[in-house]
């Protein structure tokens, strides 16, 4: 089966991100491979998807070292969740992106259209990546039925 799954993060939370990178004196690269990789993003596979800014100082998070934005339905699960809610975690995970973490590069100039009340999509599949840069989405109308 092939891989391909949506990401969705929110516009207003990946935009601190984005001040933040574009601000910092330095910046980091995934597992430091590129020495001066410049302002951007790093999404990132581990306890859940998410992205962080690889501007160096980290942008404190509330309860981690670097402040993150979870993809919509890839949140990290709290420490008090059962195993079996861990478990369901993992594979919907493992099923959107792989079973490997991972940490992949995304430069600013890649995101610049990202705005507050706007979302970014990426969407991946086995081979590619796709960034998509839109308005927050709007609420499906529900179908009415009138009885006659």
């Amino acid at each position: 089966m092939a891989l391909k799954s949506k990401l969705v993060f929110d516009g207003s939370a990946v935009l601190e991100l984005l001040t933040h990178a574009k601000a910092a004196p330095t910046h980091t690269s995934p597992y430091g491979l590129t020495p001066n990789p410049g302002p951007g993003l790093m999404l990132v596979k581990d306890d859940g998807i998410y992205l962080m800014s690889n501007g160096e100082p980290h942008l404190p998070g509330t309860d981690t070292v670097n402040k993150v934005v979870y993809a919509h339905g890839y949140e990290a699960l709290p420490t008090t969740a059962s195993v079996e809610e861990r478990m369901a975690r993992y594979d919907k995970v493992r099923d959107a992106v792989g079973g490997d973490d991972f940490a992949e590069f995304l430069p600013v100039k890649s995101l610049a259209r990202v705005s507050a009340d706007g979302r970014l999509e990426i969407e991946l599949t086995a081979d590619k990546m796709s960034i998509i840069i839109g308005p927050r989405a709007k609420p499906q109308a529900r179908a009415s039925t009138k009885q006659l």
